[in-house]
């Protein structure tokens, strides 16, 4: 659903997700925040900051795009996977980013 998770041709694999038209994008929008690669970058890293601290992002505004080891990847994708499909589960990432005062745009950057 959504993520594409390929190897490349350094042993290390890639997961990238096009953005501008996933199911969460209203209540991101909502909220106040442009569902753009900055934002994935930031949830992944509030989500998983040691996961995403192994990685390397490198998104640009309408694609999420990390590289890394695949185990790292696929562990990374199971916890952005309901982010991307379930509004509801995006709102209470909002809401606990909120509470602790953080912008998830560019967050850990």
């Amino acid at each position: 659903g959504h993520f594409r998770l390929a190897d490349e041709s350094d042993g290390k694999a890639s997961l990238t997700l096009d953005l501008g038209d996933l199911p969460t994008d209203a209540v991101v929008q909502a909220a106040g925040d442009e569902p753009n690669g900055a934002f994935w970058e930031g949830v992944a890293s509030y989500v998983a900051p040691a996961l995403a601290a192994r990685l390397d992002m490198d998104s640009e505004g309408s694609m999420f795009a990390v590289y890394g080891d695949r185990t790292d990847l696929e562990q990374l994708r199971e916890l952005l996977q309901p982010l991307v499909d379930q509004p509801a589960a995006m709102t209470g990432l909002l809401q606990r980013a909120q509470a602790d005062g953080v912008l998830l745009e560019g967050y850990g950057r």
